[in-house]
């Protein structure tokens, strides 16, 4: 057997390899500038362990990546290498976005919560359904009477008129009358004029004052007046005048003579005499009884319109007069018959009757109180109790209304702006005038009332009966 350790003589490679050698030894540069020096074979230095890079560059992975890898992406996972880039690239949008909307979202919330916080707080006051009244109560106009319940009195007129035909001729002896006002310029005094003082117009007819005056005296350079009713001193309608100045025969030839004067007051008239045609009494009574009819149901719509705040009409206890010009169309002086009707309505003041009212009850504390469904309460007087001109008047009461506490919104707000949630229902028991009462905040999570008054609204509810 050969062996494989003694040198293989027989290889062509190794006998040119030895006359490579001899060669290469007899050879000789031909530079000039070329020194014979011995050939140094570099050799390649060891690295010492101190001199070495503990932490390599990393390499571009790009650069490394494998045909195979480009043509077959990893499918899941992540080597180290991808998720050091992924950690140095830059916030995407998407992600600076969501930051945003969340700190948006938060500070709409403290917004919502802190700025435009509110609570309404609504009550139920207390109240007494009345099943009938049935009770006589004083009222009184203006409070004159402390005991009375305090009224004022409105009014409202309607007017009608119809031409009527001189049925009748009748002998007339008549006196015509008028206002007139006297005027004291003579000095600051009172001066006395006595019944049937003479006043005499500028034709020379005479007329009659029927009961003493007294006219005021002068204050500086304005004269004293007084305003009386003049009468004819005969009949006929020569004495029918419209616009006059009047003097006093009784003072003349003194110096009061240009001091005291009158001046008529529109037209003095009625004044007739002789045979005149006039309209008959019949006709004069059907037209007063057909006006005053149609007059009555134009006037109660009328009425229905007076209303006041804070105050109740008495609208059953209405009262309707009647003015007209009968004796006028009687003397022959007009043809037309005028009739005017006035409604006049109590206004009572409604806190003190809803007070009168709960009276009645045993649990009244003379809190103060008023009242709902008055449509439901009737008024009735005696008929021979008259509105206008009186200062008290009796009135029976019946129906069937509503008795309400009345609830102070700024004490309430008062109470509770500031307190926790849960002091709301014992701070609601300590007010008299409330029978229930619930809150809502607004947002849904407040655990306390706005600290801001305006931020607190207090309504009322009340159940249908």
């Amino acid at each position: 057997m050969q062996d494989i350790r003694k040198p293989y003589t027989r290889s062509r490679s190794n006998n040119d390899l030895q006359s490579r050698v001899e060669q290469f030894e007899a050879a000789r540069y031909t530079r000039d500038d070329y020194e014979e020096e011995p050939v140094q074979i570099p050799v390649k230095k060891r690295r010492d362990v101190d001199d070495m890079n503990m932490y390599p560059r990393r390499r571009d992975d790009a650069l490394y990546e494998t045909q195979e890898e480009r043509d077959f992406p990893r499918r899941s996972g992540t080597s180290l290498t991808t998720k050091y880039s992924l950690a140095n690239k830059k916030t995407p949008l998407g992600t600076l976005f969501f930051i945003i909307t969340i700190v948006g979202i938060v500070v709409a919330v403290a917004l919502y919560t802190y700025v435009f916080n509110s609570a309404t707080v609504t009550v139920v006051p207390k109240y007494r359904d009345v099943s009938a009244i049935g009770k006589v109560f004083l009222f009184s106009k203006d409070g004159t009477n402390p005991n009375g319940i305090p009224f004022t009195v409105q009014s409202t007129s309607l007017s009608k008129s119809k031409t009527l035909s001189l049925s009748e001729t009748r002998k007339v002896e008549a006196k015509a009358s008028g206002i007139a006002i006297i005027y004291n310029n003579y000095d600051g005094n009172v001066q006395k004029l006595i019944k049937n003082t003479r006043f005499q117009s500028s034709k020379g007819k005479i007329y009659r004052i029927n009961q003493s005056v007294d006219v005021p005296g002068r204050k500086g350079t304005i004269p004293g007046s007084v305003e009386v009713m003049l009468y004819a001193d005969g009949s006929g309608a020569d004495y029918n005048i419209i616009d006059t100045i009047f003097s006093i025969p009784g003072f003349k030839g003194t110096p009061r003579e240009q001091a005291f004067y009158a001046k008529s007051k529109g037209s003095i008239t009625g004044g007739s005499s002789g045979n005149v045609s006039l309209v008959s009494l019949s006709d004069l009574n059907a037209a007063k009884d057909a006006l005053s009819l149609e007059l009555s149901k134009e006037l109660q719509s009328e009425i229905l319109k007076i209303k006041k705040d804070g105050s109740i009409p008495l609208y059953s206890a209405s009262e309707i007069t009647y003015q007209d010009n009968e004796n006028d169309v009687l003397k022959g002086t007009t043809d037309v018959y005028k009739i005017t009707a006035t409604g006049h309505v109590i206004l009572a003041n409604e806190s003190k009757l809803a007070e009168g009212i709960a009276k009645n009850f045993g649990d009244y504390d003379n809190s103060p109180v008023r009242l709902m469904y008055s449509d439901t309460l009737t008024f009735t007087k005696k008929q021979s109790d008259q509105i206008v001109g009186t200062s008290s008047i009796e009135i029976l009461v019946d129906g069937k209304p509503r008795v309400v506490w009345v609830t102070d919104s700024d004490a309430i707000k008062e109470i509770v702006q500031g307190r926790k949630r849960d002091e709301f229902k014992p701070l609601m028991k300590t007010i008299n005038s409330i029978e229930s009462a619930e809150i809502n905040f607004s947002p849904l999570w407040l655990r306390s009332f706005p600290v801001e008054r305006n931020k607190l609204t207090i309504s009322e509810s009340l159940p249908t009966r």
